[in-house]
């Protein structure tokens, strides 16, 4: 007898993805805009900029989320460098 691997179906709404996507994005510019010598605990946390960066990343690396941006979302996020 063959065990069958079930189908995957993947429906998920990335276009929903996209909002919480941006929020991470303000928040990276924001922190990435305070100068160094500026920075304090109260305006700045490198964990939540690290961890926001990362989310970025992760949702990038995924086409069909990248596929819900319009152009002009997608340069602003490849211009962060991440």
């Amino acid at each position: 007898m063959v065990e069958e691997t079930p189908e995957v179906v993947n429906d998920r709404d990335y276009a929903a993805d996209v909002a919480p996507a941006f929020n991470s994005y303000d928040i990276v510019v924001a922190m990435r805009a305070i100068a160094v010598d500026d920075r304090t605990e109260e305006n700045y946390d490198a964990d939540t900029l690290h961890r926001n960066e990362g989310h970025l990343r992760i949702k990038m690396a995924i086409p069909a989320f990248v596929a819900e941006l319009s152009s002009e979302q997608k340069t602003q996020i490849e211009a962060l460098s991440l």
